[in-house]
């Protein structure tokens, strides 16, 4: 039986399917193209849904997310991640996990949850099964980038569910066992690249260092921060962006962001003087971007960490 904190995370998360902004597609139980897949689902937000994730587990199962769009902050019993476009996460069986604020924030993203074990693939035979069980029980990391293959799987399973046509159960599961292989094998060259390399080349490590170590954000400007690390301000952009999913711009008003809540949740500073020393035009325009990054108003923020 769910408790009331569940009864109320599913009831924001069904009503989000008629909420403006908010497109999500989900096939479970009576309605799932495969019977290996507990859950398959595709979602599209472009404003926060809050309350859409409380702690949750899954007993048995691998939870896989590939992200499209967008930028999520999760955790994963003790540790927070930052789920990047063009990446994986992966949700170990057993493990807590949920999102920042108990939010999910604007994105697009596919996800599926399995059962990995020697006889739980149709279609494998029991030493293929246990090959990918194995590739998936070897991997370390929470989340990672992968090829855009993955991508293109589930954008092809997701075709197959919506499309309902004969034989779809067969193509849809020969792309999962595509997905499956090809996720261990970007892990593998993910995990050779790290031992090897930087995730971040020093230019962009670099520049991550000056921007936390500026505190006039609002007044920093990108062709001088690519000036100091030797790159045109095109450049810079355009390598910035390769190398952590999103631009300079968004890094920094996530910034913004952070320090606006933690002034909020630490400090009596009225909402007014934190959004003008912040950098935003005006009150009005910082609760906006406030309310589409965290999922409530500045006041509202306050008024639960307060009681927390």
């Amino acid at each position: 039986m769910f408790s009331p904190v569940k009864n109320q995370s599913l009831k924001r998360w069904q009503e989000s399917q008629t909420q403006a902004g908010m497109e999500r597609e989900t096939w479970e139980h009576d309605t799932r193209l495969l019977r290996e897949l507990s859950i398959f689902g595709w979602l599209r937000f472009h404003k926060t849904l809050l309350g859409a994730l409380q702690p949750d587990r899954h007993l048995g199962e691998y939870e896989i997310h590939y992200l499209k769009r967008g930028r999520l902050n999760w955790w994963v019993e003790t540790t927070a991640h930052e789920f990047r476009p063009g990446s994986v996460f992966i949700i170990r069986p057993g493990e807590l996990h949920g999102g920042d604020e108990e939010s999910l924030q604007p994105c697009e993203h596919l996800w599926f949850r399995i059962r990995l074990g020697p006889k739980s693939l149709p279609g494998l035979s029991a030493d293929e099964s246990s090959d990918l069980c194995k590739g998936f029980e070897e991997i370390s990391h929470t989340t990672f980038p992968v090829s855009t293959a993955i991508g293109d799987y589930l954008d092809k399973i997701l075709v197959e569910h919506r499309m309902k046509e004969p034989h779809g159960g067969i193509i849809a599961r020969g792309l999962l066992h595509a997905c499956l292989a090809t996720i261990i094998r970007d892990y593998a060259t993910f995990a050779s690249q790290t031992r090897n390399t930087p995730l971040v080349t020093w230019r962009i490590r670099r520049a991550l260092e000056m921007l936390d170590e500026v505190a006039d954000l609002q007044n920093l400007k990108i062709a001088d921060l690519a000036e100091k690390v030797g790159l045109s301000e095109s450049g810079f952009r355009e390598r910035f962006k390769a190398e952590m999913g999103f631009s300079p711009h968004e890094y920094i008003l996530d910034r913004r962001i952070t320090e606006a809540r933690q002034r909020l949740s630490e400090t009596d500073l009225d909402v007014t003087r934190i959004a003008l020393d912040l950098g935003f035009s005006s009150s009005q325009y910082f609760a906006t971007v406030f309310r589409r990054r965290v999922g409530m108003s500045p006041s509202d923020y306050r008024k639960r960490h307060d009681e927390a």
